[in-house]
């Protein structure tokens, strides 16, 4: 799910998840993505998840991937003519001056997928037009570069470009948050591990769910009494010893000469042990120690490890002390807000005319 490549259609999905991230909700992301189709017949709930193809998200989409299929030639040309192989200075620079004009949030998904393989030079300005839109877009571009990219060093400078970003918007985008959620629930290691460590410095504390489910994950093997199609055990081990023997004297004669001809026989002797059915459980280090790491600076420095890998524990937890906890901090600050507006009103009223 990480990469780009417009030549194979299974992997151009990350770029229309990209590009949903970008310009509209999770609802039209878990549409996209479950491929609902209701119809008038369908359940309540599917029909939320339709996508109205008159709502403001749908003509944004449609316009911007008309933008896309216009520019996307003029794009790879711009590649083929100033960077990949090309490592004269000058023509570099001659390019990502032609390419900083494509700002564009419409771009954005094309200029991840076009110039995923380039040198940090190019990476650098293609992350530089993200961050100077200060556009929805260029947050959660921003945010997939920084999860799903391959190399660590344009990773760390995503983050950095985020953590500016949200520094000049007094919070997380939504866009941000919706990327880490997809990195988190992608399965791959590799993207977990770095959507948890954004979440962690950039503070999203609604990651916190997301990672109490996420850091321990169960896999099993379905043997042939659940339903599935294999037969017999999944393996079997023996431990014993073999004991050979004549089973059978076979006597052959011949013109002045005679002989036997033996049939050997085994007999094994131990135990032997069968696997019916197996179960596999992932423990994340990365996810438990980002959940520990936001759960107490959410709790404001409660000393969380005694919750251990106990999901229940942590859900319990979630649901009875850090919602209310949350909660009670928000009510307070809303409360002195008020008063500390009511005591500008008075003073206001009391100041000599």
């Amino acid at each position: 799910m990480q990469h780009f490549r417009s030549t194979s259609g299974r992997t151009r999905a990350p770029l229309v998840v990209l590009s949903l991230l970008a310009a509209g909700g999770l609802a039209t992301i878990a549409h996209a993505q479950d491929g609902v189709t209701p119809g008038a017949d369908a359940p309540e709930w599917v029909q939320k998840l339709a996508i109205n193809p008159d709502s403001a998200q749908s003509r944004r989409y449609s316009e911007q991937q008309r933008i896309r299929a216009n520019s996307e030639k003029e794009l790879r040309k711009l590649r083929l003519k100033y960077f990949g192989a090309i490592k004269k200075q000058e023509i570099r620079q001659t390019g990502i001056l032609k390419l900083r004009a494509y700002s564009d949030p419409a771009l954005f998904p094309t200029l991840v997928e076009v110039f995923e393989r380039e040198d940090a030079d190019v990476r650098g300005a293609v992350m530089d037009i993200f961050a100077e839109s200060r556009t929805q877009e260029g947050d959660a571009s921003l945010a997939w570069v920084a999860i799903f990219d391959r190399s660590a060093e344009v990773r760390r400078g995503a983050t950095s470009r985020l953590q500016r970003r949200t520094k000049e918007e007094a919070g997380t985008p939504e866009g941000v948050k919706l990327v880490c959620w997809e990195g988190i629930r992608s399965g791959k290691p590799e993207a977990m591990a770095s959507a948890a460590g954004l979440a962690n410095d950039l503070t999203i504390l609604e990651a916190i769910p997301w990672l109490i489910n996420a850091q321990v994950q169960f896999a099993g093997v379905d043997s042939s009494g659940g339903g599935g199609t294999r037969q017999g055990a999944l393996a079997w081990i023996l431990v014993g010893t073999q004991t050979a023997f004549v089973s059978d004297l076979t006597p052959v004669v011949g013109p002045n000469a005679v002989a036997f001809d033996p049939q050997l026989s085994v007999i094994t002797e131990g135990v032997i042990l069968r696997v019916l059915d197996a179960a596999v459980v992932s423990y994340n280090y990365d996810l438990h120690n980002v959940l520990e790491q936001l759960g107490s600076r959410g709790m404001e420095g409660a000393d969380l490890r005694g919750l251990g890998w106990n999901v229940p524990a942590w859900r319990n937890w979630y649901a009875g002390e850090f919602k209310p906890f949350q909660a009670k901090k928000k009510a307070d600050a809303l409360a002195k807000a008020a008063e500390e507006s009511s005591q500008g009103i008075a003073a206001d009223q009391t100041a000599p005319k």
